[in-house]
């Protein structure tokens, strides 16, 4: 995927509330951003993913597990975490002027939600994140493998949306769609541990105003399963769609499944539609038509009434898709009847003659053949075909006893139709395409609200981390369900986990367990009246340390200069409504 660089000198924000704050080092070329959705109506239809079904993919979604999630961490006494600058902070919405107060009481902060994408296996997932103060306010921030698939070379999760306040398929506050997503370089080429974090910009929130009923969509049949595969994946990885439930199906027999998802008929049969009837008088389809069907034997009158107003005993053309086996002569002691034509008791043969013509004394006998004398063949239908009662010889009266007689070929020949395959002609795609009425509400900071940042901070100030875990310890216990928020609280210290490449991260002691606590915000002088601090970290990881089968410690990159240049490359982004 093609990554966009930004990064420029850095100008600290008015008002930031930290002594001798200074302006980090510049850098160049540490920020890395991807689009997520790129137009209005590929957000919208994001939305209505989302919101369509009864929110069944909302409700459905599972935390996300990748494999760094449990890691082996410990706490370093030397090295570790360092600034590159002094101390410095983003004040939080509303906190630009105000005084820190202390509360006995932890209020939950409502700007706290849960991110939801579908994942690398094509289910839905989600990650805790929390929304943070930015020019706009519409900015989110979390783990960085919470927007990137790093297991699938670090392309961006599909149908990204963050739903702060998010409780049971309640969407209090409305989704807000993610539109573009930063994260530092390092993380996006080498999968830095240390600078596992994202900051994504959203559009407005929507609610649902009216859901209609989904339409159903179907793709044209592909002739192997690889092609619709390879189709299917396309389809996924479309992020302007609104299609769920896409699947592949079998085709089985039936002309009629054989379009191309938008009620036109075109292309069915037999690769190109052209059978184009002429047959062949050779018998050579040995009983198969490229692999789309297989030839049936068919009666006689069935033939007829597909080849209206056809000569049945000439070559045709004959209607697509059926044809005539060539014409087989047989003796005049097989032909069973005085009339030029008749149909056997089953149905299954026409039997016809025609007539030798008597030369004159200078000509020599030429016999008739079906191709050339079709005037005297029976008509589509043999049941209505009359039996010649005058020839050319009685006519001349050339036999020199006064009476005529009549000389005769004989033959018999059988007729086909192709019939459609019953077991699997091919492959196409199915789903749903939803149709979902949205209203807007309003921007992100406004209705929730949004963290400030603080980098370049002390290890060891005490933090509070909110977010939704989920799942067992390793011993087996169930602790979290994923259901709620929950916070824990504790000093930081440096700590280490070379299995993500997480050389100077933070550690805090937290009994958060599984997949869901990813992302959760790390909040330093959090004000539990006002419900706002200063993101100081995200949760990347989870460790059992002391290894007594419980997690202990969650893991956060260390914010730094470096940090607070990748917020600030998407701070000051619009993103705008999208109904």
């Amino acid at each position: 995927m093609k990554r966009s660089l930004a990064f420029g000198g850095l100008v600290a924000t008015a008002g930031l509330l930290a002594a001798g704050l200074a302006t980090p080092a510049q850098a160049t070329n540490t920020v890395s951003s991807d689009t997520l959705a790129n137009t209005n109506l590929a957000a919208q239809e994001v939305a209505a993913f989302w919101y369509g079904e009864a929110k069944a993919n909302l409700i459905n979604a599972t935390p996300y597990g990748v494999e760094t999630t449990k890691v082996t961490a410990k706490h370093v006494s030397t090295g570790g975490p360092s600034a590159d600058t002094k101390p410095g902070v983003v004040p939080a919405i509303g906190d630009e002027k105000k005084v820190a107060s202390k509360s006995k009481n932890v209020n939950l902060p409502k700007t706290s939600g849960k991110v939801f994408f579908i994942g690398a296996d094509n289910q839905p997932h989600w990650c805790t994140a929390t929304s943070v103060q930015s020019g706009y306010k519409n900015l989110v921030a979390t783990a960085g493998h919470c927007v990137y698939d790093t297991g699938a070379n670090a392309a961006t999760l599909d149908r990204w949306v963050f739903v702060p306040g998010y409780y049971q398929g309640k969407t209090p506050w409305g989704i807000y769609v993610g539109k573009q997503a930063f994260t530092h370089y390092d993380y996006d080429v080498y999968e830095d541990g240390d600078r596992d974090y994202a900051f994504v910009t959203v559009y407005n929130g929507v609610l649902p105003e009216s859901v209609s009923a989904d339409r159903h969509y179907e793709s044209k049949v592909f002739r192997t399963r690889a092609e619709a595969e390879k189709e299917l994946r396309r389809l996924q990885a479309d992020k302007s769609t609104g299609w769920s439930d896409l699947k592949i199906v079998e085709v089985r027999g039936g002309r009629d499944d054989h379009h191309h998802g938008r009620g036109d008929h075109r292309g069915h049969d037999n690769d190109r539609g052209d059978h184009r009837g002429h047959d062949n008088d050779r018998g050579d389809h040995r009983g198969h038509d490229n692999d789309r069907g297989y030839k049936v034997a068919v009666t006689v009158s069935e033939f007829a009434k597909l080849n209206p107003g056809k000569d049945l005993t000439g070559n045709g053309p004959w209607a697509q898709g059926t044809g005539a086996d060539a014409a087989v002569e047989i003796s005049k002691y097989d032909y069973r009847s005085d009339r030029d034509s008749y149909v056997s008791g089953d149905g299954s043969t026409l039997y016809f003659r025609t007539e030798v013509k008597k030369p004159r004394p200078d000509e020599t006998p030429v016999p008739s053949t079906p191709s050339e004398t079709p005037s005297a063949s029976p008509s589509a239908s043999p049941s209505s075909v009359p039996a010649a009662e005058v020839t050319e010889a009685r006519r001349r009266g050339d036999d020199d006893k006064g009476r005529w007689h009549r000389d005769f070929k004989y033959f018999k020949r059988t007729f086909w139709a192709i019939k459609q395959q019953e077991g699997v002609r091919g492959y196409k795609i199915v789903g749903k395409k939803l149709a979902i009425g949205l209203k807007d509400v309003g921007r992100l900071g406004d209705n929730v609200g949004g963290q400030g940042l603080a980098y370049n901070q002390k290890i060891g100030k005490p933090v509070f981390v909110f977010g939704y875990p989920s799942g067992v310890h390793p011993d087996g216990n169930n602790a979290f369900t994923g259901k709620t928020l929950k916070y824990s609280y504790g000093k930081t210290f440096a700590a280490q986990a070379p299995e993500i490449k997480g050389e100077e991260l933070q550690g805090i002691k937290s009994p958060f367990t599984g997949e869901g606590s990813i992302g959760s915000s790390w909040l330093l002088n959090y004000q539990s009246a006002r419900r706002v601090g200063y993101l100081n970290g995200v949760t990347i990881g989870l460790a059992d340390t002391d290894k007594n089968g419980r997690i202990d410690t969650s893991l956060s990159p260390y914010f730094d200069g470096e940090t607070y240049g990748v917020y600030k490359a998407a701070a000051n982004l619009w993103s705008g409504k999208i109904v």
